[in-house]
């Protein structure tokens, strides 16, 4: 019922034009109140009007959030992209695309988010009569919707109906779901009426054209212990502790920023985690989920933040590459350039925790760094730092070894040396190693540093062409196929007089 106070000048047949729909008749008015004469009301007095029989003035609904590919269908007309902020009138249908959703506030304050692949049709919303009670009539035919009705003293006046059956509801935090011929309703707090059955907080019911199940109980809210509170890297990967008995969730990401919170992404696992291929900002996040039971029937949700912050990415590794031994003192680590980064930070550490780093440095503008380590396994990150400060996760860690430099290549056995027209031919054995070569230097000094001769060649040779006069020094090294080189031999010495010419040079000392 209705309390209408009696204005001046109100009469029976007055209201009916004014309150009451089409059809509705003042008499039944005037039969419930026991009023004599429907012309003389007394302004001040109270009438109770049945509220089935008031008039529905029309009111508008609102999109709150549109997230991904959402669109109106008016009238007839073509599709048209639906955005936050526009208004919903009676007749319109609302569709959501994959990963999308749209949530839609009533004017009495319930609110329905309709989830991925979903269709939803607003029969009718309005304000009845001069009462404060609002109608809505909403339909589902598609995908999921989670609902929360404002709190009512009238029996309900939001109605959702599927292709199954109708649901009446009451002050009632809900969700519904159109699969195939049926329609499964879980109640999360008050009441619905799903056709003749009443599904209260806690249960749910799976409704089909032939009738409504028995109400059951939710399952239990899963345990999300062990995740993360924050999130570095994409794409995105979250698992839970498995339960026995329980095999499928619905896993849903909230974007925790909006109010209400706004769903982003949503799939249905097999298995206690879950990934999705989707890129997502950064920023705070929920996760929520639900198991699901052998019905389809989903249960109560549990729900974890996180903060997902995967920006600036780091730079890709390029040296050492994973795993690598290398035999040199001074070690080059390389990373590739991110051109969002001003500079980038590195850590070194002898264990991969990084708990004591040998080396942290988040001033490096260049893309590689010289780093003298000891023997030992030793393990590198690096991360990108912007131009505004903005610090970035660190990427993969890598592992490499530092062993000592093998022993240098056996040294070759020297020959004679003989004199060409040309000059004077240094020679040596070959060393036996497959594809090894050979260095040689010559230079005026013991010390090499007035070097007037650096070779690398692949035979056992070296021509010294058309020396000046005076003590020339030599010296001969090993490379290996692998790029490994043994270290020079002693420095052996070649005389060349100045007035006597090339069969008096002395001979080469033994190389090596």
């Amino acid at each position: 019922m209705w309390t209408h106070v009696v204005a001046p000048g109100d009469t029976l047949i007055g209201l009916q034009n004014q309150l009451l729909h089409p059809g509705a008749s003042w008499r039944v008015v005037q039969r419930l109140n026991r009023v004599a004469d429907p012309r003389r009301l007394r302004p001040g007095s109270e009438l109770r009007i049945p509220v089935a029989l008031l008039r529905a003035e029309p009111l508008d609904a609102e999109v709150l959030q549109a997230h991904g590919e959402v669109w109106l269908e008016r009238g007839g007309a073509a599709r048209q992209p639906l955005l936050a902020a526009a208004l919903l009138r009676a007749g319109d249908v609302v569709v959501t695309g994959a990963q999308s959703s749209v949530f839609l506030r009533f004017a009495d304050g319930s609110r329905t988010q309709l989830g991925p692949n979903g269709r939803l049709r607003l029969d009718s919303h309005g304000r009845l009569g001069a009462s404060p009670v609002v109608r809505t009539q909403v339909r589902l035919d598609a995908g999921g919707a989670e609902t929360q009705v404002q709190p009512q003293r009238t029996p309900p006046r939001f109605e959702l109906r599927t292709p199954a059956v109708n649901l009446g509801v009451r002050g009632t935090s809900f969700r519904a779901r159109v699969d195939e011929a049926r329609t499964l309703v879980e109640v999360e707090s008050g009441q619905v009426s799903a056709g003749p059955r009443i599904v209260d907080a806690g249960f749910g019911a799976v409704a089909t054209p032939q009738g409504t199940a028995a109400p059951q109980t939710l399952l239990a809210a899963p345990m999300l212990g062990g995740l993360p509170g924050r999130v570095e890297r994409l794409p995105l990967q979250l698992a839970w502790p498995a339960a026995v008995g329980t095999s499928r969730f619905r896993a849903q990401v909230l974007d925790a920023a909006t109010d209400p919170p706004r769903l982003v992404l949503e799939t249905v696992v097999d298995q206690a985690q879950v990934q999705w291929a989707e890129p997502l900002p950064d920023g705070r996040y929920e996760l929520r989920l639900r198991a699901i039971d052998a019905q389809g029937l989903e249960g109560r949700n549990a729900s974890h933040p996180f903060e997902l912050d995967t920006q600036p990415v780091p730079p890709f590794q390029l040296r050492p590459r994973a795993s690598e031994t290398l035999d040199t003192e001074r070690t080059t680590l390389g990373w590739a350039r991110n051109p969002l980064a001003l500079r980038y930070r590195l850590e070194i550490a002898d264990e991969p925790g990084f708990a004591n780093p040998v080396l942290a440095r988040a001033d490096l503008t260049d893309t590689e760094f010289v780093a003298t380590l000891p023997l030992g396994t030793w393990h590198w990150r690096v991360g990108s730092i912007t131009a505004d400060g903005d610090i970035g996760p660190w990427g993969d860690t890598r592992q490499f070894q530092r062993v000592p430099p093998p022993p240098p290549p056996a040294a070759p056995a020297a020959q004679a040396p003989r004199s060409t027209d040309a000059g004077v031919v240094v020679g040596w054995s070959a060393s036996g190693l497959p594809g090894a070569t050979y260095q040689v230097q010559v230079a005026r000094d013991p010390a090499f540093a007035e070097i007037v001769l650096d070779e690398r060649v692949s035979g056992t040779e070296q021509l010294l062409p058309d020396p000046r006069p005076g003590t020339y020094h030599v010296r001969v090294r090993t490379i290996g196929a692998d790029g490994r080189a043994g270290a020079f031999g002693s420095a052996q010495l070649v005389d060349v007089p100045h007035t006597v010419w090339w069969p008096w040079l002395l001979p080469l000392l033994l190389l090596l």
